[in-house]
């Protein structure tokens, strides 16, 4: 059967948990992933890898994250704890680490979506968002579609009544969530159901690739977690941030996104991240290191339709963006926002949801 109540676009976070939800309210649920594997930005490399994130999972105590948090903890298929602890976030300055309260009259065109960083409690989350996201993967109550990539919309009497998978498979259903970036869309939706006036606000949508450096070495580089940030001369390269988790240390830098394909531009910001370790600890990269390198593309970057419906087109009501580029908040926080306005914008249709099962 090619026809569902709701096609769920991404298998990502808010993609795996808007399934369940819906799944659970009695709705015929179908799931769409174009990789191999479910998961986002925590999926497994391999079959034989844990589901990890490559993020630094820096969540800011602010009354909006915690409230967020807080409702994902009343639906959460596993026990999760919520700490507050203090964070002294430090910044690399003539050679030596002084307390981050900010970049002063520093100008880096990252600067608005690092503001985040000079907070000075966090959330802590235990087990971690990667932890969550294995639950909903292995307790996915339908059959996901991997390797199935989105090639296309239909548009019927301004709705959208089908989507076309790999370029020659159709489904029907009578309402669309896409998890994607927004920008994503204007290749999909026909030009002439979407506004002239949109397709341009998505053309502006500037989003931000982050290139990061997983490094497990030992001696471990610092004795606390908190975030630690860079800053150089070179205007090419944005600042470096990071955390030292023990024998693992995750660093990061943000790039323009239309620059997030240039291979040796992003070999050139990892090398840039090691000379910037190399700054405050010159024997970082020495002896037996293992690395893992991952780019993101639009992880970065705070974005509105400028519609009355923040998640939605006037002209297209029953297509439903998901993804974290619509929300105030950063990151997995985002993801975690908009799936929780979606959730309350179909309560009022679907009625109360079940919670999830049981914790695998």
């Amino acid at each position: 059967m090619n026809s569902f109540d709701t096609i769920i676009v991404g298998g990502g976070l808010s993609g795996l948990f808007l399934a369940h939800r819906l799944y659970h309210s009695g709705k015929n649920v179908a799931l769409f992933e174009a990789r191999e594997t479910l998961g986002g930005r925590f999926r497994r490399p391999s079959p034989t890898q844990s589901y990890s994130s490559p993020g630094l999972e820096f969540i800011p105590a602010t009354a909006e994250d915690m409230e967020v948090i807080e409702w994902l903890r009343n639906l959460s298929p596993i026990p999760l704890s919520i700490q507050t602890r203090e964070h002294h976030p430090q910044l690399f300055d003539e050679g030596r680490w002084r307390p981050f309260v900010g970049f002063g009259g520093a100008q880096f065109e990252s600067i608005s979506e690092l503001g985040d960083l000079s907070q000075t409690q966090e959330l802590v989350i235990t087990p971690g968002l990667e932890h969550l996201v294995r639950a909903l993967v292995e307790q996915l109550p339908i059959a996901a579609h991997t390797r199935s990539e989105v090639t296309g919309f239909g548009v019927t009497n301004g709705r959208v009544t089908e989507m076309t998978v790999n370029g020659d498979k159709t489904y029907r259903a009578d309402r669309f969530i896409f998890t994607g970036y927004p920008t994503a869309l204007a290749a999909l939706i026909p030009d002439a159901d979407l506004s002239a006036k949109n397709r341009t606000r998505l053309a502006k949508m500037e989003t931000w690739t982050a290139v990061t450096l997983d490094i497990t070495h030992n001696p471990p580089l610092a004795d606390d977690t908190s975030v630690r940030i860079f800053t150089s001369s070179a205007k090419e390269f944005q600042p470096v941030f990071g955390r030292v988790f023990g024998s693992r240390s995750k660093w990061m830098t943000l790039v323009p996104g239309e620059r997030g394909t240039e291979h040796e531009f992003v070999g050139q910001c990892i090398r840039h991240i090691k000379r910037q370790l190399k700054r405050a600890w010159p024997q970082a990269l020495e002896g037996d290191l293992q690395e893992k390198i991952y780019v993101q593309p639009n992880a970065y970057g705070q974005h509105s339709l400028k519609t009355k419906e923040t998640f939605r087109w006037p002209e297209l009501p029953n297509l439903y963006l998901a993804n974290h580029g619509l929300s105030t908040l950063a990151n997995e926080l985002g993801t975690l926002e908009v799936a929780r306005a979606l959730e309350n914008e179909f309560l009022g249709t679907l009625g109360p949801l079940p919670e999830l099962g049981a914790s695998c």
